[in-house]
């Protein structure tokens, strides 16, 4: 019994590495998943995105949209944040309420 469990493992082990081995967005580059989130914002009519190479490897994409409904569009039915997941390196995402009642969202990317 303890054999058979042992091979089991075994087994299971090795053909569970081989499933998760390759993620499907390994090979999209960052400059891609950008022109994607680019083209997102360009078909939302209330919202203006602004991209920033800082130099040192250092990226800053600002979202900035009329609401936060205009927000909650970009990321829950055109899913942004999915693509902002697939950015390489250190990102972070800040959400900021304006005073207008706009809302931003900074990605911050260190690759």
């Amino acid at each position: 019994m303890n054999k058979r469990l042992k091979l089991s493992t075994v087994a299971l082990l090795l053909g569970s590495a081989s499933a998760y081995a390759h993620h499907p967005a390994a090979d999209i580059v960052d400059e891609e998943i950008y022109e994607q989130i680019d083209e997102m914002v360009a078909d939302t009519p209330h919202a203006t995105l602004t991209f920033e190479e800082m130099g040192g490897g250092m990226t800053e994409t600002t979202i900035t949209t009329d609401s936060v409904s205009d927000l909650e569009t970009l990321i829950v039915q055109d899913d942004l944040f999915e693509y902002v997941e697939l950015l390489d390196g250190v990102v972070d995402v800040e959400i900021s309420f304006n005073d207008d009642s706009s809302v931003t969202m900074t990605v911050n990317q260190i690759r």
